[in-house]
C-alpha cells in the first residue's frame, strides 16, 4: 500500500511540473493550448455513445474539463503503477 501512495504522489509530482512547464511554454511563445485532451473526450464519447448533454457550448466546456482530468488521472495512474511494480530495493 506504501509503494501505491508513493507511486500516486510521485505522479502528481510529475503532472504538476508538465502542466507548469507547458503552461510555461504556451505563455512564452503565446501558442494556444492543445486539442489532443479534448479530441480524446470525443473520441471517448463516440466510441462509448455517451452525450455530454446541454448546448455544444457546454458539451465542448464539458470535453475541456474531463481532456484535463484525464491527463492527471494518467500520470497519477502512471506513478501507481511504476511505483507498485518497480523492484524492491532498487532506487528511484
Amino acid at each position: 500500500m506504501r509503494n501505491l501512495l508513493t507511486g500516486i504522489a510521485a505522479g502528481a509530482a510529475g503532472t504538476t511540473a508538465l502542466n507548469a512547464v507547458t503552461y510555461l511554454d504556451m505563455a512564452a511563445r503565446a501558442r494556444p493550448a492543445s486539442s489532443t485532451p479534448d479530441d480524446t473526450v470525443r473520441k471517448a464519447q463516440e466510441l462509448t455513445g455517451v452525450a455530454l448533454g446541454g448546448s455544444e457550448e457546454e458539451a465542448a466546456n464539458r470535453r475541456s474539463a474531463l481532456g484535463a482530468l484525464l491527463g492527471i488521472a494518467s500520470g497519477l495512474a502512471t506513478g501507481a503503477v511504476y511505483d507498485t511494480f518497480r523492484r524492491p530495493g532498487r532506487r528511484r
